[in-house]
């Protein structure tokens, strides 16, 4: 009887500690190659009625059972996450080709490729569709109220949603509960990721332990650089154009001269002088791609700052524009989402990804619920939220260099203003073939922070700078430093 009950408790154990959930199994994917690991997708309850989206990937490197858990989240606010998978640093890139019929016609269709720079080679990548409203996921409320409440979202309700979600993630996936946990994100996934971190840290039920953050081309604020959408953002902007090839060094000397950055960034106002020389400036860069200077806007995009950035920020930008005091930085949001929406639009592919339920009429990076409304309640990560992260965790903080939406100097300017004290001053970091991979600074703290930039990369850094975004994420993950 002894054996028998010890024989049941340890079956028991085994199935509670790998309960991977079957119906979310993603036996293959139309239009790619086979599978090389385990994929899992379907729905993690947020609340009662907001169902959040992800899609999951074991590990195609070490161990799945003993790799670390890497959570992704991108950001908008409004955004996917499944950019970041398709388009990024997932198994497979999407592709569109010409298809010809029997007829002679000639038709297109969006196909997966292999990824060799993927992610998953590094860890399990977990991505999630956040917040509630975002892509496929989205509200069960019974009535229009109900789903209105729910797509009614802030700073503080996404981080409170994306913990209860991630711990539902856990409640299907428990044998994960020991691995390594770190999570990431970009653009205004700068905000969920350190709020996400701060409700994880406080809390002390959260199943899993969490060991560090990476944010990229992140926003930090309503009150801090680029996001928040005064006067700071501006002179941060000017400063990154003002560094490249873009502008004759007539004007650049024009510009040093007639705008006091201090006053700029204060929002104490600039001279009249300094709003023409910023006039000239936009001359030369109202037609740059903002999330890839040194790119060409993809043939038939448009700007679309409204679904990158969300309805909110934009008015609050014009508001701000009414009172300026100082200029406002030009230059043109281009996005092409075509090949990731008519994948994702595939009755096939939604079927084995399970993702019917969310009656989602037509996916796109950049789409909405009916209805869904962001308001940013977040002034200051940096003063609020960044201390108490640095203090436990491993914070890595890049941006590529190639991006005047959340440029460089936006990143360089927000960690170093924390006044930390420094650990290794501003220097080049060098990938295995001895390239410059990009330049970085230290900080000493009992945690660790890291600020490092990545050298040909776009707002998206894994977009443009494959390997390198790689290399970067793999040193952080084992701990090598920069």
């Amino acid at each position: 009887m002894l054996f028998l009950a010890l024989f049941f408790c340890a079956i028991a154990l085994i199935l509670s500690t790998t309960a991977a959930p079957v119906e979310d199994i993603v036996d293959s994917l139309p239009n790619a190659p086979p599978l090389k690991s385990k994929h899992y997708s379907g729905y993690i309850p947020a609340s009662s009625t907001k169902l959040l989206h992800y899609y999951f990937v074991e590990s195609l490197g070490p161990d799945p059972s003993t790799a670390p858990v890497v959570v992704w989240m991108n950001g908008g606010p409004g955004c996917s996450s499944l950019d970041g998978f398709l388009y990024e640093h997932g198994p497979y890139r999407v592709n569109v080709r010409d298809v010809v019929n029997a007829d002679g016609s000639t038709t297109q269709e969006a196909y997966l490729t292999e990824f060799d720079q993927s992610w998953a080679y590094l860890a399990n990548m977990l991505y999630i569709e956040a917040p509630v409203g975002v892509g496929f996921s989205y509200s069960a409320a019974p009535t229009e109220a109900g789903k209105l409440s729910d797509y009614n979202c802030t700073d503080d309700t996404t981080a409170s949603d994306n913990l209860e979600a991630l711990r539902s993630w856990y409640g299907k996936f428990p044998e994960y509960a020991s691995n390594d946990l770190h999570i990431t994100g970009e653009s205004y996934g700068g905000i969920y990721v350190p709020t996400l971190a701060e409700a994880i840290l406080l809390d002390p039920t959260f199943p899993a332990s969490l060991s560090g953050i990476a944010v990229g081309n992140g926003c930090s604020g309503t009150e801090v650089g680029i996001c928040s959408w005064g006067d700071q953002g501006s002179a941060l902007s000017a400063k990154f154009l003002t560094s490249s090839g873009f502008l004759p060094e007539d004007l650049k000397d024009d510009i040093a001269v007639n705008c006091d950055y201090d006053s700029w960034m204060s929002g104490d106002g600039v001279s009249q002088e300094c709003f023409e020389s910023i006039g000239t400036l936009n001359e030369y860069t109202r037609g740059l791609d903002t999330y890839c200077v040194y790119c060409d806007c993809p043939a038939g995009t448009e700007s679309l700052h409204s679904k990158i950035h969300g309805v909110d920020h934009v008015l609050k930008s014009k508001a701000l524009g009414a009172r300026r005091r100082a200029p406002e930085v030009e230059t043109k949001a281009c996005i092409n989402t075509y090949a990731a929406s008519m994948y994702l639009n595939r009755g096939d592919v939604r079927r084995k990804i399970h993702v019917e339920e969310a009656g989602v009429e037509e996916w796109e990076v950049c789409g909405t619920a009916t209805g869904w409304d962001y308001t940013s309640t977040r002034p200051n990560l940096p003063r609020d939220t960044y201390p108490l992260l640095v203090s436990k965790l491993s914070v890595l903080i890049y941006n590529g260099d190639w991006d005047a939406c959340v440029p460089y100097t936006d990143g360089e300017y927000w960690t170093s203003s924390m006044d930390l004290p420094v650990q290794k001053e501003w220097h080049v970091w060098e990938t295995k073939e001895g390239n410059v991979g990009g330049y970085g600074r230290e900080w000493e703290v009992e945690g660790k922070f890291e600020f490092v930039t990545v050298k040909g990369g776009r707002h998206e850094v894994p977009e443009t700078e494959p390997v390198r975004a790689y290399e970067m994420i793999e040193r952080w993950l084992g701990g090598e430093g920069f």
